[in-house]
Formats: structure tokens, sequence, C-alpha cells
């Protein structure tokens, strides 16, 4: 082992394609495919391009045999993933390309590493192990407790509470008189992922939160928060700095479904941009153009029909309401389109359906027509289930075509969201 005198310069240092937060991969675009989906690079290139790399962290290299001055990263994958991607974004996944060009403007981001060079993998193992095994029997290092981070960080620890209600405050959300005495129940509930996914906040540097959700669409989630932080009058009252982990869960899971709610994503931006004209507009022109949607990690769930199916007490298809809405849309829609179109088979038998009649036959214009649909509003019916029938036979039939939109495949869920209520309504009816 010793420690290098000079830096290293990144473009002579080249991923682990071994390392343990992945199974062992074949390419380096392979690597920086799994650490930018998995390993949440473009946060850590966000924060390095804002306050650079940690000065009490040196790297650790193993020379490649065979080449001068050639290094593979042992300890260190995800910020030389984070500075190769800001040195040249067209390196980054397609998703996550104009992310971090974004970010490469912003900032010049290093180009090299102070490092310690091991002769291989043994040599520095025992290191490694210290460093990710966590206290490690007391041989590696030891996380704050929560007193201990509160005493080091102070008022910190609110930080991202504050940051919300002075976004609410300016937003005309809440008064600065109302904000009083609110900063520990806000902090609570910000401090559950379940909550924070469904208003769409990212909180990964607490100094400049971010919304994943489009203004007017975070602004409907924070709004009803707000309101409900302010009422004082039901009973029981809809939020309360005494709600714990579970309660909290329940009260997020219906935000998706409040009025001008969409299951809309966008890359992370800050949550100043856009707020008013002078944020977005300079000499009366616009100065960057609109964000492109993210698109749907996963089926919306709706809690409507989750309540509706939980009455009913149909096992299978509450598991099957759960997987689709729960399994990642991107990796896996062709299972995800089979699952759904099993969850329509299952729950149009449950209603009625003989086997020989196809789900979107059964649920024909004279059913639609008793569920309350008129002439106009049955054709975005009749093409989302057509959607999910054709798509799923396909998916599960043909040796090569398959569905891939996860974006259609959301959008035609939450389109047939009254037929799916409709529809397990008449089912209970018929036992």
């Amino acid at each position: 082992m010793r420690i290098l005198d000079k830096p290293v310069p990144i473009s002579r240092i080249f991923l682990d394609l071994k390392n343990p937060r992945h199974i062992e991969l074949q390419t380096e675009a392979e690597a920086i495919e799994y650490l930018c989906d998995k390993e949440e690079v473009w946060a850590l290139a966000r924060d390095i391009t804002k306050i650079g790399l940690n000065p009490l962290e040196r790297i650790a290299l193993i020379p490649i045999k065979g080449q001068k001055n050639a290094y593979v990263m042992a300890e260190g994958n995800r910020r030389l993933c984070a500075l190769k991607l800001l040195a040249d974004p067209d390196r980054a996944p397609a998703k996550f390309r104009k992310s971090f060009a974004s970010l490469a403007k912003q900032s010049i981001a290093p180009q090299e590493f102070y490092a310690v060079e091991f002769s291989d993998d043994e040599e520095v193992r025992p290191w490694l192990e210290r460093l990710h095994n966590g206290a490690y029997e007391g041989r590696g290092r030891r996380q704050w407790n929560a007193e201990q981070s509160q005493r080091y960080s102070g008022s910190n620890k609110n930080k991202v509470a504050q940051g919300f209600l002075d976004y609410a405050v300016a937003e005309g959300l809440i008064s600065e008189e109302d904000r009083k005495g609110k900063l520990t129940t806000v902090q609570r509930f910000l401090g559950i992922d379940v909550f924070r996914e469904a208003m769409g906040l990212d909180q990964s540097n607490p100094d400049d939160l971010a919304r994943t959700r489009p203004k007017a669409v975070f602004d409907a989630v924070a709004k009803r928060f707000i309101r409900d932080l302010l009422d004082t009058t039901s009973d029981p009252r809809p939020v309360t700095s005494r709600m714990n982990k579970k309660d909290i869960v329940a009260y997020s899971r219906p935000l998706g479904s409040i009025p001008g709610v969409t299951s809309a994503r966008i890359e992370a931006e800050p949550l100043s941009a856009g707020g008013n004209a002078a944020s977005s507009r300079k000499g009366g022109k616009r100065t960057s153009k609109p964000r492109k949607p993210e698109k749907a990690r996963h089926v919306e769930c709706a809690d409507e029909i989750t309540s509706a199916l939980k009455s009913y007490g149909n096992h299978k298809l509450e598991a099957l309401y759960h997987s689709i809405c729960t399994i990642e849309l991107e990796d896996h829609t062709p299972l995800v389109c089979i699952g759904v179109w099993a969850f329509f088979e299952t729950l149009t038998a449950c209603a009625g359906r003989p086997n020989s009649v196809a789900f979107s036959s059964f649920l024909d214009n004279n059913r639609l027509t008793k569920y309350g649909y008129d002439r106009n509003s049955r054709t975005p019916i009749r093409t989302a289930l057509d959607n999910i029938q054709n798509y799923g036979n396909t998916t599960k039939h043909a040796p090569v075509a398959a569905a891939f939109n996860g974006d259609q495949l959301n959008n035609d869920v939450q389109t047939l969201k009254l037929v799916i209520l409709k529809c397990i309504e008449e089912a209970a009816g018929t036992r």
C-alpha cells in the first residue's frame, strides 16, 4: 500500500466491474447504467458540483497489469462514475443524460483523484470491510445515533421541514402566523419516504430542496397537506405530531387521487424554479425549455380500488392489484402488462364473465352504459380495454412482440379506474 504523491486523472481509472454493489458485469457501460439506476449517482454528482469531493476520503486503486499508469477503482466507484458522467454526459443512460449535461454546465467538476494504491484485492480487502460493514465489532466506522447527530447538527435536523414551510409561505399556501408551531409535525411527515414520494419532494440536498412532480401537481398535494395540517375541527384530526409511521403511510396513499394530481413525474427541479414569472423569464422570454415529464415508475395505485377490493374479500384480486402497482414499470413492463391482463380476467370472471368471452367483450357498450358512460365517454374506455386485452395476449403468446410502453399501460389503468370500481361492485352483487 502506498499513498500516491500526485492525483490520478479519472481518464486513467476504470470502474470496478466486480464491485460488491452489483453482480459481475462485462462493460463500464453496464456498470454506469446500474449505478445510475440503483445507487443514486446523480444525487452524488449534484452534491459534488455544489461542494466538491469529500477531502476526508481518498479513493483506493489497484494497478492494471500490463498497462502503465492505469488503475481499477477498488473504493470509490460511485464517485468515479459521477465524475466520468460530469466530464462526458453522453455516457450517461438516456434518461439521465440531460440531467448530467445540466449539472456539467453549472460547475467544473474535478478531473482527478488523490488516491491510495494497493497491489491487489487481498491487500485492500480489510480496509473495505471496515468502511462498508458498519461498526464491525468496533473495528469499523460507527454511525452517529440520533442524539449524537442532533448534537452535531443542531438546527439542521429540521432543515427540510423549514425549507418546505418557507416554500409554502412564499407560494401563499400558509401564512407566517399559521406556520408557527408546525415545524415538528411537518418534519415527522417529511421523514417518511412514502409521504415524500407521494408529494414528490426530493430532499437529497437539504439546502436545495427539489420536486419530482410538475409544479401545479406538487402544489396541489402540498395544499392538501397544509389544509390538513391546519385542521383543528375534524375528529380525528387528519394530521398531528402524534401520528406514527403506519398512520402517515395510510394518510399518504390517497394523495395521488386528489383533484389536480396526476402520475406525471419530472427530473428533480429546485422548489424555487417556476415559482413565479421572474424565475422562469428574462426580458419577457423563457430562459429554458419546459422539462419533459418523467416516465411513470409504477402503475399508480388508487386508494378507492384498494379499499373496494379489501371489502370484496378476494385475496387473488388484492394480490394482483398490489403487484401491478408495486413492480417497477421501466424494468418490468411486459411482466406488469401480463399482471394487468390477469387482473381484468379475474375481476370480470368474478362479475359473471363466461370463460368463452374475452373481458373486453364482456365489458361491452351495454354494460358500460349501465356503468354510467354515454356514447362519447365510452370511446377512451373501449380503447383502454382493447389495449390491455391486445397487449396482454401479444406479450403472452407472441415469440418476439411484447408491450414495453409503461406510460401507456399506466394511463390505460387510470382511464379504467371507475370501470374497475363498478366491476368490483357488480362482482359483489353476484355472490
